[in-house]
C-alpha cells in the first residue's frame, strides 16, 4: 500500500511540474496584450506576486510603455521589493509626462522610501523623511487594530504585518511629514512621536488602498483608530481624488 501511495505522489508531482512548465512557456510566448490583460486581472485581485511576474514579461516585450513600468512598480511596492520598486519608479520619473499622476506617485514613493537611492530630480523636490523614532519629532500617538474579512469569512480577522502610512496634508502644519509602521502578529499598530495636526491614514502610497481616512492628531495625546471593513475606502473614502495629499 505504501509503495502504491508513493507512486501516486510521484505521478502527481511529475504532472504538476509539467503543468507549471507548460504554463510558464505559454506565458513567455504570449502576446504583450495578453500578458498585460492577465497582469491587470491579477492586480485587480490583489495577487501582487502573479501580477509582478506578468508585468516583468510584458515590459521585456514593450520596454518603452510607461504604464507597464508604473504598474510593475506598484506591484513591487506591495511585495516590499524596494530595489525593484525604486528602479521602476525612477524609470517612470524619467519617461512619464511631467505633472502626470504617475510622476507624482513615483516622486512621493521615492521620498517616502527614504533610504532608497532616488534620482536627483526626486531628491530636490521631495520633503525630507521624518524618523518616527526621533523623540524630537512630536509627542502624540496613533494606535489601533487592523482587521479585515476576506470573502467567505463571517467576521473581520486581524491583519498582521500590514504596512500603514500616516501622511501629512498639504497646506497644513504637517505638510511633508510621513510615518510608516507595520501591524504586529495580532493586527495591532502604533505610530509614536507624531507631530500634532491633520493626516491621511492609509495602507497604500500608490495604487488601490483599503483605507483612506482623514484624522486629526491632538498634541501630546493618544488617538485610537481601528481599521476594518466598516471604515474601508469602499465605505468611507476621505480622499476620493486619489491624488497627492
Amino acid at each position: 500500500m505504501r509503495s502504491r501511495w508513493a507512486a501516486l505522489v510521484l505521478v502527481f508531482l511529475v504532472a504538476a511540474g509539467c503543468q507549471r512548465q507548460s504554463s510558464a512557456r505559454i506565458s513567455a510566448e504570449a502576446p504583450a496584450t495578453d500578458l498585460v490583460a492577465a497582469a491587470r486581472g491579477a492586480m485587480a485581485s490583489r495577487d501582487w506576486l502573479a501580477a509582478a511576474s506578468l508585468f516583468r514579461q510584458a515590459v521585456t516585450k514593450t520596454p518603452d510603455d510607461v504604464a507597464l513600468h508604473y504598474d510593475l512598480a506598484i506591484c513591487a511596492s506591495y511585495l516590499d521589493l524596494r530595489d525593484e520598486a525604486a528602479r521602476e519608479f525612477q524609470w517612470v520619473l524619467a519617461h512619464a509626462a511631467a505633472g502626470s499622476e504617475e510622476v507624482q506617485v513615483a516622486r512621493r514613493w521615492l521620498a517616502d522610501a527614504g533610504g532608497v537611492a532616488a534620482s536627483p530630480a526626486t531628491t530636490e523636490q521631495a520633503a525630507p523623511p521624518v524618523d518616527p523614532n526621533d523623540p524630537k519629532g512630536g509627542d502624540a500617538t496613533v494606535r489601533g487594530i487592523v482587521r479585515w474579512a476576506e470573502p467567505g469569512q463571517k467576521a473581520d480577522q486581524p491583519l498582521n504585518r500590514k504596512l500603514l502610512h500616516l501622511v501629512g496634508l498639504k497646506n497644513t502644519p504637517t505638510q511633508g511629514l510621513r510615518y510608516n509602521v507595520r501591524s504586529d502578529e495580532n493586527g495591532r499598530y502604533e505610530f509614536t512621536n507624531i507631530v500634532a495636526g491633520p493626516y491621511k491614514l492609509t495602507d497604500a502610497i500608490a495604487g488601490e488602498a483599503m483605507w483612506r481616512l482623514k484624522i486629526t492628531v491632538p498634541k501630546a495625546q493618544e488617538t485610537a483608530v481601528d481599521l476594518d471593513t466598516q471604515n474601508s475606502a469602499k465605505v468611507r473614502d476621505d480622499f476620493p481624488e486619489r491624488g497627492p495629499s
